[in-house]
């Protein structure tokens, strides 16, 4: 009995995978908009109704999709940050930014995270998603104590919270379509154009200062 529940459990979470990756190979080419539960379902190679067996709708799925891409992305960071050898706020930004910069799809799926995502699952697992989001934050919030020893958990969380969402929105300002970029280079309108890394660095300086007391 043990044996063939094991199985019953392995056999379960390889067929999440396989949907997470139909829908990471979707999201290569698609946008959120475009993808849809069918879509998913013909690129896993499922039925719609087998489909349902393990998610209730394409939100569900990206919900899943971002707690994976969290964990490698805050495994790599916390690496990073112990063998960097950071001395200063400067130094730590621009590390930072380049490792957003990296995970560009967790911040892209990020920025539709509250007004898109969360509004189409279900209570339970969007409790689920949140518990499992606050663990790893803290995971990262500890990793930043270890390298600006003055900041207590609590304030490098505050400075995480803060510095995603300034992260997620400055992304859908630099996050243009064709013609967007097409307007945005006529000197018109230059003022108005946004460069994502510079000005994401300028910001995660002045958060950290601020919480540093600099």
């Amino acid at each position: 009995m043990t044996w063939e529940r094991a199985r019953s459990e392995e056999q379960k979470e390889q067929r999440i995978a396989e949907i997470i990756d139909a829908t990471a190979r979707l999201y290569e080419t698609h946008s959120f908009e475009e993808i849809t539960f069918v879509l998913i379902a013909k690129e896993a190679q499922f039925t719609r109704s087998n489909l349902y067996k393990y998610f209730n709708s394409k939100e569900e799925i990206l919900l899943e999709f971002i707690k994976q891409d969290i964990v490698i992305y805050r495994k790599d960071l916390v690496a990073t940050l112990k063998a960097g050898n950071i001395r200063s706020v400067k130094e730590f930004a621009e590390v930072w930014v380049a490792l957003q910069e990296k995970y560009e799809r967790l911040l892209k799926l990020l920025s539709i995270l509250h007004n898109a995502l969360e509004k189409n699952v279900s209570i339970e697992t969007l409790t689920e998603f949140k518990r499992g989001a606050k663990e790893e934050l803290f995971f990262i919030a500890e990793a930043l104590c270890g390298v600006f020893p003055k900041l207590s958990i609590e304030k490098s969380a505050h400075f995480l919270l803060l510095q995603m969402a300034t992260a997620t929105g400055l992304f859908q300002m630099a996050d243009l379509s064709e013609m967007q970029r097409q307007i945005l280079d006529n000197p018109e309108f230059a003022v108005l154009k946004m460069d994502f890394a510079a000005t994401f660095q300028e910001t995660v300086e002045y958060l950290l200062n601020g919480i540093l007391g600099h």
